[in-house]
């Protein structure tokens, strides 16, 4: 279909919302979602692919239209997330798709095993983080990876050993331009004035980059960190999350989850993307974490697991939570829905020990205590 064609086609889209509902009108919307649909899937033009979905956007806003194109779900969400990074309005109409009650999402996401490596020699990977095309790994040895992913492969560019022990984890400045690793100290999180520590003990240390050192004690063992603003968030024993605020160095509980009397309740991991702090820890009540609107501490949803979780990884779409098992479950970040599993090749008494995911959705990445990094293509 000519563009010119295109643009009179989304013209006439939008003017049939403002006719009667009559058999006239759906033989109409009818014959111009096939048009749409297969310029959507067979042109090789980028524009003309664009101009569709602008039309088919029009399809999102009429209940009976979104059920209509609902029927092609499964054929194009492939195509509609490539075009994500050229059109918003792909996206939109992604969601969309993913709200309808006749929708069946997990036939709409897949993914396949691309490579796995074998960097055992460094020992266990206790850290992994993707940036701009390049994923770093930390390892038991000291060693610190980084590895070009840009073609859906991993390969090694640059390899430095400035530790001599372990390198438990790895934080990007916001900027881009650092990067902190963290020793036996456990450094989690840091920003252009601090870095904090999980301490041997109780509470957390504070260090600003003036010299000035600072334990914040709130009785309570930290097991995860996770920064924002003046704010630092520390998951910890007993179920409970900190809240310390960097500028008077106070701290508060921001939340204290159910205890049980048999085993330990921890929070393992915490996650902020966009004003969301997502939480996951020990398995209680079916419920191995949960997710809060930090401008309003209230929760907004649940991670429905029988599985301990261990480790967390975010992109635009989805959510990824690790258990030590070697399984990792995929929700959908709009609902905080599960809707599939992955299992990570690693045998005897390996566990999970890091996760990444690219933000863009194409790549998630998996590192393990006996050595083993293991990629996968999201489609």
């Amino acid at each position: 279909m000519a563009k010119s064609c295109l643009v009179i086609a989304t013209w006439l889209t939008n003017m049939l919302s403002i006719l009667p509902d009559t058999g006239v009108k759906r033989e109409a919307r009818k014959a111009l979602l096939d048009e749409f649909i297969n310029v959507l899937q067979s042109s090789n033009n980028l524009e003309e692919k664009i101009l569709a979905t602008l039309a088919l956007k029009s399809f999102v806003n009429d209940p009976a239209a979104l059920e209509a194109l609902g029927v092609y779900a499964k054929c194009i969400y492939k195509t509609l997330r490539k075009l994500k990074k050229n059109s918003v309005v792909a996206n939109d109409i992604m969601k969309a798709l993913m709200n309808l009650s006749s929708i069946d999402i997990t036939e709409l996401w897949s993914c396949a095993e691309v490579v796995e490596l074998d960097s055992s020699t460094n020992g266990e990977v206790l850290s992994l983080l993707h940036v701009k095309g390049r994923v770093l790994s930390s390892h038991s040895d000291g060693t610190i990876k980084v590895w070009d992913a840009g073609k859906k492969v991993l390969r090694l560019i640059q390899e430095v050993r400035e530790h001599t022990k372990a390198v438990t984890c790895l934080y990007i400045s916001s900027s881009g331009d650092k990067l902190y690793s963290g020793s036996l100290d456990k450094t989690n999180s840091a920003n252009a004035k601090v870095a904090c520590f999980i301490s041997q003990g109780t509470g957390v240390k504070v260090y600003e980059w003036s010299g000035v050192q600072k334990h914040i004690n709130f009785n309570k063992y930290v097991k995860s960190l996770a920064m924002t603003g003046p704010n630092l968030y520390c998951g910890c024993s007993g179920y409970s999350i900190q809240e310390v605020n960097l500028g008077t160095y106070t701290s508060s509980t921001f939340y204290s989850g159910t205890r049980k009397l048999l085993g330990k309740q921890v929070v393992y991991s915490l996650h902020i993307r966009d004003g969301i702090l997502y939480a996951g820890g020990s398995s209680v009540d079916a419920s191995a974490g949960k997710i809060f609107s930090l401008p309003n501490k209230a929760a907004v949803g649940t991670f429905v697991t029988g599985l301990d979780i261990q480790r967390i990884a975010i992109n635009n779409d989805l959510i990824f939570t690790a258990t030590k098992c070697g399984v990792i479950e995929v929700w959908l970040k709009e609902k905080f829905t599960r809707i599939a599993s992955i299992k990570m090749a690693i045998g005897g008494h390996a566990k999970i020990t890091s996760l990444a995911a690219d933000m863009d959705g194409g790549m998630l990445f998996a590192g393990s205590s006996d050595g083993r990094i293991q990629v996968w293509a999201l489609d």
